[in-house]
């Protein structure tokens, strides 16, 4: 992304600078980490990153492509096809089992497939449902979820916010040996991980420092 700027008009009228005149480029196979405190325009920058929103000025690139104000067809087809999204808490449907939540978003149902990607991130229990499995196994059924297209990113937005020290080393382990098939792009306060990242980037009110 090059030279984004995001800003808003808030309830009073005011005018909120989000992000000033960012730029970043996350390699190709790379753990790439953003970080900063809450307010830093982290959230935004992964809206933006994502395709949820559009910047306010500058440019937007995924794969030699400018996708700064796409339609809504491109969008829609860039998101479901090239890009993959782990939310902080892992947020599996109560009602679906594991493998159900993982097979969830599959373009081309594949269970095999599926039953394989949970196998290989340890989980066997994919016929339970997610009250009846620990945290830490949720959010790897949260990250198979998001890699069951087999996206080239994914956006992991705080992966360990909800995890105990020992899960959280865990998830971030997991995420490291993705960056071999995948981009991996982490939003995140935690300064413990930066030690898990090919790049960091640095936030602090909206500015890369």
């Amino acid at each position: 992304m090059k030279a984004i700027s995001y800003s808003y008009t808030e309830v009073r009228g005011g005018e909120i600078l989000a992000l000033d005149n960012i730029s970043m480029k996350f390699n190709s196979k790379n753990l790439s980490m953003v970080i900063g405190p809450a307010g830093s325009g982290k959230s935004t920058l992964l809206r933006i990153t994502g395709l949820l929103e559009s910047p306010s000025s500058g440019s937007v690139i995924f794969a030699n492509e400018d996708l700064t104000n796409p339609t809504q067809a491109e969008r829609l087809n860039i998101i479901r096809h090239e890009m993959g999204f782990v939310p902080p808490y892992p947020s599996l449907l109560p009602y679906l089992t594991i493998l159900e939540n993982v097979m969830l978003p599959m373009i081309k149902k594949n269970k095999i497939m599926a039953i394989d990607m949970l196998k290989d991130m340890g989980l066997e229990n994919m016929g339970s449902y997610p009250n009846q499995i620990s945290v830490e196994d949720q959010q790897k059924a949260s990250i198979a979820r998001a890699l069951i297209n087999n996206p080239e990113l994914i956006l992991v937005d705080e992966p360990t916010s909800s995890l105990p020290q020992s899960g959280s080393n865990n998830i971030m382990k997991l995420l490291k040996k993705l960056k071999n098939d995948h981009t991996v792009l982490t939003f995140t306060d935690d300064m413990k991980l930066i030690k898990y990242s090919d790049a960091v980037f640095k936030l602090n009110k909206g500015v890369l420092e």
